[in-house]
Order: C-alpha cells, then sequence, then structure tokens
C-alpha cells in the first residue's frame, strides 16, 4: 500500500513539475537607459509626458534617459511679473517618469497613475545590461 500511495504522489509530483515548467513566463519590465538620442526622441518622450500631466511640453537635457531610468518633472509654477509665484505658493509634487523595456519594447512609465507609453522612436536596453555595476 505504501509503494502505490509514494509511486502515485511521485507521479502527481512529475505531472505538476512538467505542466508549471510548460507554463509562459511572464515578461516583466525592466528599467532602461537609451541606446541613443535626437531631438526626434526627445520630442516623443516630451508629448508622453505632456500626455501624462498635461500643461505644455517640458523641457529635456539633451541626455535626459542616457544614463539614468529615471527623471522627474516638475510642475511649473506661474509667476508674476516680479518672479513671485501666483496664488502663493507651488505645492505640486514632482512626477516621476521611468523609462522601462519588455519584451524588445521602450516604454515610458508615469509612476503616480502606472499610466504606460509605448515608444516608437525611442531605443532602449536594460539598465543593469549597460550599466552592470548598479
Amino acid at each position: 500500500m505504501n509503494k502505490i500511495f509514494s509511486l502515485n504522489y511521485a507521479a502527481t509530483a512529475v505531472v505538476v513539475l512538467v505542466a508549471s515548467a510548460c507554463q509562459q513566463v511572464q515578461a516583466v519590465a525592466e528599467p532602461a537607459v537609451l541606446t541613443e538620442t535626437s531631438a526626434e526622441v526627445r520630442l516623443e518622450l516630451q508629448q508622453q509626458i505632456q500626455k501624462a500631466i498635461g500643461g505644455p511640453l517640458v523641457k529635456l537635457a539633451d541626455n535626459a534617459y542616457l544614463f539614468e531610468s529615471q527623471i522627474w518633472v516638475e510642475s511649473a509654477v506661474l509667476r508674476d511679473d516680479k518672479g513671485r509665484p501666483l496664488d502663493g505658493r507651488h505645492m505640486d509634487l514632482a512626477n516621476l517618469f521611468i523609462l522601462q523595456i519588455e519584451q524588445g519594447q521602450c516604454q515610458l512609465k508615469h509612476n503616480k497613475s502606472g499610466q504606460l507609453f509605448a515608444l516608437t522612436k525611442a531605443k532602449c536596453m536594460a539598465e543593469k545590461q549597460r550599466f552592470p555595476e548598479k
């Protein structure tokens, strides 16, 4: 009786292992950096950020996302002619945007909302692949 129970248990364990091995592995997005940049790529990034937070196009540095997968974008502070913020102090929090790659596709993620924006002009690679020391 013990041998039959042991064989059934072993056979069940093998079936479970084979079934779990056959399931597709879920792709996980990884932090990424751009492999190159251009005015066209920066414009695409600016447009996607504008979609996420509204307002005018943000200004991005020429090297945005070349060395880091994250950037913080602060909301513009409207000022009067003397340089004072309108309507008192500016209290809006900055927005975090993360460049990531998933199954070879470059994406921009707005961390606050979780929105993902597929990038068609930008080419990127996993940050840990480009900078393994990180």
